[in-house]
C-alpha cells in the first residue's frame, strides 16, 4: 500500500502497526491459557482458534494502561502513528494509553484485506464490544471480518455466510467439521453497505450467499435490508431462519449446537421470501378488507417475480390462501408486476413498521 492520509502518517505504516498489534495480541492470548479470555472462547465452543496454526488470529489485549503502546514503541513506531492507527489515545493528562484493554481481540480487514482495525470483546462490561474509532483507514461500513481469514476457501467456491459479529462468523465456519461448505463473514453491525457487498463478491467464487442474522424481529429486519445490495452482486441470495432469540454463536454453543447450526444452514430459502413476509406483515390489520388484500398483493407482486421460477407457483398458491383471493387474481397481479427490486428505502421501512405494528396507506379503504 502507499499514500499519505490526511493525518500525515502513511497508509503503509498504519497497516504495519496493525500487523504488529495482531502479533502482540495473539501472543498475549496464547501465553495466558488460564485467563478469562481463553475460558470464554472454550466455553463457547470456539477453542479451535487457540490452536497455533489457526487462520483466525484472535488475540487478547491485556489489562493495564499501555502494554501495546510500550510494545509498539519498542518496535519503532511513533506516538502519532499509534494515534492515527486508532490503537492508542491520549488522556487529559497527556499520557498515551491503549484503546483496547482486557478484551478478546478480533482483527478487521479492508477491501484490500489489510488489517485496519479491531473489535474487542470485553468481560462483563459496557460496551460488550468496542470497535476501532473511525480513522483514515477504518470505517465500519467498509470492512469485514472473515474474508481475509478464509480467502483460500472463498476462492475455491465456499459459500459466504453473512452474520453480525466475529464469534458468529467463527461458529459458522466451525459448524461443518472442516468440510469447507460455509465461510462465516461478519458485518460488524447489521446494516450491510454496497461496498461490503462488493468486497465479498471480489473474493468469492460462489454465486450464492447466505444471510444469517439474529432470530428476532430486528434480526429479520436487518436480514431483509441485505437483499438489495447483495442481489446486485450474487444471483442466489438465501436466508437461514434461526429460532427466535438465537444467533449463530449462541446456537453453536447450545447442546448439540454444531449439528443444530449445520441443520439451519442446510435449510435455507430465498431471502426475498422473508422480505415478502415482512411486507405482508405491514398489511395484517387491513386484510379483512378486499382493498387491503389487493393492496398487500400488489405490494409483493414484484417481489414474487424475483423468486426462483420453481417457487413462483407455490408462492402464488400461498398468497391466494393468506389473502383469501382466487389464484387467477394473484397470478394476474404477479404477471403484470414490474420485475424490479424493492427500493432500499422501502425495504428498510418495512421491518421497522412491522415491529411497530404500523398500517400501510390504503387509498379508498373505508374504515
Amino acid at each position: 500500500m502507499s499514500g499519505v492520509p490526511e493525518s500525515g502518517t502513511s497508509s503503509t505504516r498504519l497497516v504495519e502497526a496493525h500487523v504488529e498489534a495482531i502479533r502482540f495480541y495473539r501472543g498475549e492470548l496464547l501465553m495466558r491459557p488460564g485467563q478469562w479470555a481463553t475460558a470464554h472462547l472454550q466455553v463457547r465452543g470456539l477453542g479451535q482458534v487457540l490452536e497455533p496454526g489457526s487462520r483466525w488470529r484472535v488475540g487478547y489485549a491485556p489489562a493495564g494502561w499501555s502494554h501495546l503502546v510500550e510494545h509498539l514503541r519498542g518496535r519503532g513506531f511513533h506516538d502519532a502513528e499509534l494515534i492515527d492507527a486508532g490503537l492508542a489515545l491520549t488522556t487529559g493528562s497527556g499520557y498515551l494509553i491503549d484503546r483496547f484493554r482486557d478484551r478478546i481481540m478480533f482483527p478487521v480487514h479492508d477491501h484490500g484485506l489489510d488489517p485496519v482495525g479491531f473489535i474487542g470483546r470485553g468481560r462483563g462490561r459496557s460496551p460488550k464490544y468496542l470497535n476501532t474509532a473511525t480513522t483514515t483507514m477504518y470505517r465500519k461500513r467498509e470492512v469485514l471480518v472473515g474474508v481475509a481469514e478464509q480467502e483460500p476457501l472463498l476462492a475455491r467456491g465456499t459459500v459466504p455466510v453473512l452474520v453480525e459479529g466475529p464469534p458468529d462468523s467463527i461458529a459458522v465456519s466451525l459448524s461443518d467439521r472442516g468440510q469447507g461448505r460455509w465461510a462465516g463473514v461478519a458485518l460488524c453491525g447489521t446494516n450491510i453497505s454496497s461496498l461490503q457487498a462488493e468486497i465479498l463478491r471480489a473474493y468469492t467464487q460462489s454465486d450464492t450467499v447466505v444471510v444469517v442474522l439474529d432470530g428476532d424481529v430486528p434480526g429479520r429486519t436487518a436480514a431483509a435490508r441485505c437483499l438489495e445490495p447483495l442481489s446486485r452482486q450474487f444471483s442466489r441470495v438465501l436466508v437461514a431462519d434461526l429460532p427466535d432469540g438465537e444467533d449463530p454463536a449462541s446456537l453453536f454453543r447450545s447442546p448439540e449446537g454444531r449439528g443444530r447450526l449445520r441443520a439451519e444452514l442446510e435449510a435455507t430459502r430465498p431471502l426475498v421470501s422473508l422480505v415478502i413476509e415482512l411486507e405482508l406483515g405491514r398489511w395484517s390489520r387491513v386484510l379483512d378488507h378486499v382493498n387491503g388484500r389487493i393492496g398487500a398483493l400488489r405490494s409483493v407482486a414484484a417481489l414474487v417475480r424475483q423468486l426462483p421460477s420453481a417457487l413462483v407457483a407455490d408462492e402464488i398458491a400461498r398468497l391466494s390462501r393468506i389473502l383469501n383471493l382466487d389464484t387467477s387474481t394473484v397470478t394476474r397481479e404477479v404477471l403484470d408486476a414490474n420485475a424490479v427490486r424493492i427500493p432500499r428505502e422501502r425495504a428498510v421501512r418495512t421491518g421497522s413498521q412491522l415491529a411497530m405494528g404500523a398500517d400501510p396507506p390504503v387509498p379508498g379503504l373505508s374504515w
